[in-house]
């Protein structure tokens, strides 16, 4: 009965540790402000999207036939500058509604920098920074309310009780596998739940690596500006994450190992 005990407590923690992996990323990466601002300042985002997003502008007018002098006031100003700008300050909104710090998803467009002559009629009268209700309803979108999006304000309360409840859950699998070990004998329970974990963790590594290269080989449709910002801005950010990933698999998996050759303190007397 001990075995079957110890066997599904590892089943268990592998699948938590797989939940609390990913309510760590989010809770810690994906919905920190600070570490998206400090992946696109070590792999010199800005500077980056400022020049592919110029060059896929440029790229776009000339297919049309077009001179690229004739938007080169436009092009100007995308510059490093405007384009952390724009992505700080967007991307600070969006996590602050994600994280329940405001009520609403507020948009920043950098209309005050473009010429009021070189602004189209139906976007003349936006302002500088917008709730996105206002915006679809300037854009006459009118199917907005039927979008899911209120429910991203729950996103980092829920990534936070996941994560909580995870660590609990692990600890208690981990008190009851020390437990269920006699004394005398090795811990392979608690050994092959880290090794399986660790394990599990490198495989994540290697599709998440294998989606980073075909995002990024997105960057190389210059007709696509949705294709280009995103080649740009995303695999720096799964880069990140990836490596925080292999250095925890790496621990685990060592962990586990060195564990499957210690013994329980004490002397097993049924033996």
């Amino acid at each position: 009965m001990k075995i079957l005990a110890q066997v599904l407590l590892v089943i268990f923690f592998v699948i938590l540790f797989f939940v609390g992996l990913v309510s760590t990323a989010f809770k810690f990466q994906l919905l920190d402000y600070n570490f998206w601002q400090s992946t696109f300042q070590k792999n010199d985002v800005y500077q980056n999207l400022a020049v592919v997003s110029k060059d896929s502008f440029e790229s776009q007018i000339a297919k049309e036939g077009g001179n690229k002098n004739d938007i080169k006031i436009l092009t100007d100003l995308i510059s490093k500058e405007n384009a952390k700008d724009v992505v700080d300050r967007n991307l600070w909104n969006f996590l602050s509604f994600a994280n329940g710090k405001s009520s609403q998803i507020n948009v920043y467009l950098p209309v005050d920098k473009v010429p009021n002559s070189l602004l189209p009629k139906n976007i003349s009268g936006l302002k500088t920074e917008m709730s996105l209700p206002d915006l679809f309803t300037k854009f006459n979108f009118q199917d907005w309310q039927n979008l899911p999006w209120q429910k991203l304000s729950y996103l980092g309360a829920t990534t936070h009780y996941f994560f909580v409840g995870t660590i609990l859950f692990l600890l208690l699998i981990l008190i009851l596998l020390i437990l269920l070990t006699e004394k005398g004998s090795r811990f392979i329970g608690i050994g092959i739940a880290f090794v399986l974990s660790g394990s599990f963790t490198f495989l994540l590594v290697n599709i998440a690596a294998n989606i980073n290269g075909a995002i990024s080989g997105g960057l190389t449709d210059k007709s696509s500006i949705t294709s280009v910002i995103s080649g740009t801005m995303i695999p720096p950010i799964i880069t990140e994450m990836i490596y925080l990933w292999q250095v925890l698999a790496t621990l685990l998996f060592v962990i586990g190992l060195v564990l499957l050759f210690i013994k329980k303190p004490g002397y097993n007397n049924s033996k």
